[in-house]
């Protein structure tokens, strides 16, 4: 026989005591696993919003990074893979294009003859009318050139061959630089076959010569206003 622990009343087997006392007893255990629950599902919450912050502060501080080593710009960096020997022959054509003496004398010749052609023409109204002149006259060429090919004359290159030139082949090219320009001194060269393409809008002309890329120690690489065939010096008055 069995007794109720709260209010003593005898209990046959297999029954329970119905007090008050005892049904709350019995009322404890399912309690408890509810509030287990609440805390689980709770902890799961506080994992997930955790989650979600460490991947927005990841996401910043990628784009910080982006921003720092794109210059300050959020765009993605993209590195050329050109040799920087090619950069001269490219940069020419766009100055061509875009009928900029001033720019092809800096790809052609060391920054302080530059600088010295400068102070020689007197002032600076006086050089701005000597970059004026050089400008008129590659005009007057694509003038020329539109009435065989038509308008907007353009010139396009395509690199075809080179070859690293040793000391004695660069002996001509070094007294180019070093003696007439005053360069300090050359470091390496590279002779390279170029396609050039002169396009209007209604022909066009293809002719293909070897010109010269020299790297000038202080310059870096600049784009040898002599060359095997083609002279582009022609364009900064030096003929």
């Amino acid at each position: 026989m069995r007794f109720c622990g709260f209010c003593g009343k005898e209990l046959p087997d297999g029954t329970q005591c119905d007090c008050s006392e005892s049904i709350k007893a019995r009322s404890r255990p399912k309690q408890a696993v509810k509030e287990i629950k609440a805390v689980a599902v709770a902890n799961k919450r506080q994992l997930i919003i955790g989650a979600v912050c460490i991947a927005v502060i990841i996401i910043a501080l990628l784009k910080i990074i982006v921003f720092m080593f794109s210059g300050g710009t959020d765009e993605p960096v993209v590195r050329s893979t050109k040799p920087e020997y090619e950069k001269p022959i490219t940069d020419f054509v766009s100055a061509y294009n875009r009928n900029n003496s001033e720019k092809m004398m800096k790809i052609m010749l060391p920054s302080d003859y530059i600088d010295q052609l400068k102070h020689d023409s007197g002032s600076a109204d006086d050089w701005k009318n000597y970059i004026n002149t050089l400008n008129d006259g590659l005009e007057k060429e694509k003038d020329t050139l539109e009435l065989d090919y038509g308008k907007n004359i353009k010139l396009y290159a395509e690199l075809l061959d080179r070859k690293e030139l040793n000391n004695s082949e660069t002996a001509e090219i070094r007294k180019i630089y070093e003696k007439d320009f005053g360069a300090r001194s050359i470091k390496s060269a590279y002779k390279i076959k170029v396609e050039f393409r002169t396009e209007g809008a209604e022909d066009y002309d293809i002719n293909k010569y070897w010109i010269y890329v020299v790297e000038v120690r202080g310059d870096g690489w600049l784009l040898c206003p002599e060359g095997d065939g083609y002279n582009p010096g022609i364009y900064i008055g030096l003929e």
